[in-house]
């Protein structure tokens, strides 16, 4: 039984897939939101994203967590190109397995005028 317990508390629900597009040099910020978000910890990572030491919340990355709501922004500052990757935004519930949306961060070197940033929005 303490094996099947320790299974499922590592399990994983991913819910949602959100294409997001910056420029080098700006920001960039989108929502991720889960009916459950309100109370738990959230987090942001880049996959593969298997421990905590993976998950991004200092320097060019922040999240603002919404606590009346069901949903947290993440915010990436001063994009790199090699800031393209895929991550991954969850909730980790205790004892439940994780709900995560995969984010395809796609970053342009190419500005178009006018353009700062992009905030889109993820549900999962």
């Amino acid at each position: 039984i303490r094996l099947l317990s320790t299974l499922y508390s590592c399990a994983i629900i991913y819910t949602n897939l959100m294409n997001v597009e910056g420029f080098q040099g700006r920001n960039v910020s989108f929502t991720c939101s889960h009916k459950l978000a309100w109370g738990y910890d959230k987090y942001f990572c880049k996959d593969p994203c298997e421990s905590e030491k993976d998950r991004l919340t200092k320097g060019r990355f922040s999240m603002y967590d919404n606590t009346t709501g069901s949903f947290f922004i993440v915010r990436v500052d001063k994009l790199r190109l090699n800031d393209s990757a895929t991550y991954s935004c969850g909730v980790d519930i205790s004892f439940n397995p994780d709900y995560r949306s995969t984010i395809k961060l796609n970053v342009s070197q190419a500005e178009q005028k006018g353009l700062s940033g992009q905030l889109a929005g993820g549900f999962f």
